[in-house]
């Protein structure tokens, strides 16, 4: 056998983190922009209060979706919380259809609709692409862990070479080093959230359990797993909605904690349920327990029966991916993870790209390559200014905009392709990476001073006046963030003349 086995994983590891390693890189940021996006929700929303009433406006916003989802199959109310002082106010339709809108905590008056961090939610899981984009991001995150497993197979020197970081040699070697270093660094988290990022949609992914013991009835499973109270509607209208709060109050002893979601099933029925649940924040699993009502008469209708021991191994894997536990320091240990699987992969990327650049060079042949590398900067380069244009966006488009949520994400889109776009033009020179990240830098360090000029209530100077972290926490991160790519800019536009790409562009010259 010519090759050893430790070549075999090389060559593996390789393509495995090729193909689906663009897909991986905007499923990484998404993530990691994600651990926080309740306050990047709030961020986006600067004339929001900044507390909530002790008894929120939960019946004016029903009487909204009154009026704007009659026809919903199921509403959902989302109780103010520290990380959002605000309601939300949920419709469910039978075919799929899940709109949500924002609703001040003392009024019901609904707030502007931003994409806010919920477009980065959802950017991470299916790449707003729906049932095929989360069979996409399924198949990224499996390639994902063979790539985390050959990767530790063919460094035999992992420990090692974490120490060395050879930043100033520039090139192939600084993209290689920093691959290592940032791999090794997050490695336990990187595999545990690839793993429980799969395990997360197993039920979507693993159809062979559902359709032998099931017959492919999905419904009959989750009642199975997940046992609730449920009623058949009796296609006849509510002679009269009970009032929600005084269910809401009763919920909080029966279930022992600050109730959060209430979901209302069948609001246009005479069946209605109304369920009252926790929220996530207590235990690393996600805590389902939920008291029950008569919409119709508020009378109890006890309590979710607990989950089995399969259910709650899903629900603690499901909650270990989503950290919605242990407050801010778990999610910002999460938010530095994610940051260094971000350079994991646009290093290790890029060390692919120069090592076949420099094949190229040598072999003296004009080739399509350099749409690979043009693509290669876009693609890491250009989603960092397609999100802080996002931002932008949400502070210069006007709060009245129709479709105000809609234009953020459009822009997002338009300035992404841009991106692309410039770096294929520009290169010839081989100056796109410093170019785009110079732009990052300035629009990422200019938006909180941006926010200080249309959004003054919700500027740093005033946050952090106020001691709203939260809030501030936002402006310092994106003042952070714009620093290092500064930094980055500068190292590229001071490219070593020996690089790799710039011998392939002296060929292609």
């Amino acid at each position: 056998m010519k090759n050893s086995f430790s070549q075999s994983m090389a060559w593996l590891h390789t393509w495995a983190g090729l193909i689906v390693g663009w897909m991986l890189f905007v499923i990484f940021v998404g993530g990691t922009i994600a651990c926080f996006d309740t306050e990047l929700d709030r961020w986006m929303r600067p004339g929001m209060s900044a507390q909530a009433p002790e008894r929120p406006a939960v019946e004016q916003v029903l009487d909204a979706l009154q009026m704007e989802q009659a026809g919903a199959h199921a509403w959902y109310v989302y109780l103010p919380t520290q990380r959002f002082p605000a309601l939300k106010g949920g419709a469910y339709h039978d075919d799929g259809r899940y709109e949500v809108h924002a609703y001040d905590a003392a009024t019901g008056a609904r707030l502007q609709d931003t994409a806010g961090g919920e477009f980065f939610f959802t950017l991470h899981y299916n790449l707003h692409a729906g049932d095929i984009g989360m069979y996409l991001v399924g198949l990224a995150g499996m390639m994902l862990l063979v790539a985390i497993v050959t990767g530790v197979v063919i460094h035999k020197r992992i420990f090692k070479d974490f120490f060395l970081f050879r930043f100033r040699a520039g090139g192939q070697r600084a993209w290689l080093d920093g691959h290592n270093l940032t791999g090794v660094l997050g490695l336990p988290f990187h595999l545990m959230i690839a793993y429980t990022g799969v395990a997360i949609f197993v039920s979507s992914y693993m159809l062979a359990g559902l359709q032998v013991g099931y017959r492919w009835d999905a419904e009959q499973f989750y009642k199975e797993v997940a046992p609730s109270p449920h009623r058949e509607q009796v296609n006849k209208p509510p002679p009269a909605r009970a009032p929600l709060w005084p269910m809401i109050e009763d919920a909080r002893k029966r279930i022992g904690g600050e109730p959060w979601l209430v979901s209302i099933e069948h609001p246009a029925d005479a069946s209605t349920i109304v369920g009252v649940g926790l929220d996530h924040s207590r235990h690393v699993a996600w805590n389902w327990r939920t008291a029950y009502y008569d919409g119709v008469t508020g009378a109890s209708l006890g309590q979710q029966a607990s989950p089995g021991a399969a259910y709650h191994t899903y629900n603690f894997l499901g909650g270990l991916h989503m950290v919605q536990f242990g407050g801010a320091m778990f999610r910002w240990i999460y938010f530095v993870l994610g940051l260094s699987g971000c350079v994991m992969l646009a290093c290790g990327m890029q060390v692919w790209v120069q090592k076949r650049a420099k094949q190229v060079a040598a072999a003296g042949v004009r080739s399509g390559y350099g749409l690979v590398r043009a693509l290669n900067a876009g693609v890491v380069a250009g989603m960092p200014l397609a999100a802080v244009s996002m931002l932008w966006a949400n502070r210069l488009l006007p709060p009245d905009l129709a479709s105000r949520a809609s234009w953020e994400m459009r822009l997002f889109c338009i300035v992404w392709a841009i991106a692309a776009l410039w770096a294929a033009l520009r290169l010839a020179r081989g100056k796109p990476w410093r170019d785009l990240f110079a732009v990052t830098a300035a629009l990422t360090i200019g938006l909180p001073l941006l926010s200080h000029l249309v959004a003054p209530q919700a500027a740093l100077a005033r946050t952090w006046r106020d001691g709203d972290w939260a809030m501030a926490s936002v402006d310092l991160v994106l003042l952070a963030l714009g620093s290092g790519f500064a930094w980055l800019a500068r190292r590229a536009a001071h490219a070593r003349a020996d690089d790799p790409v710039a011998i392939a562009e002296g060929a292609r010259a």
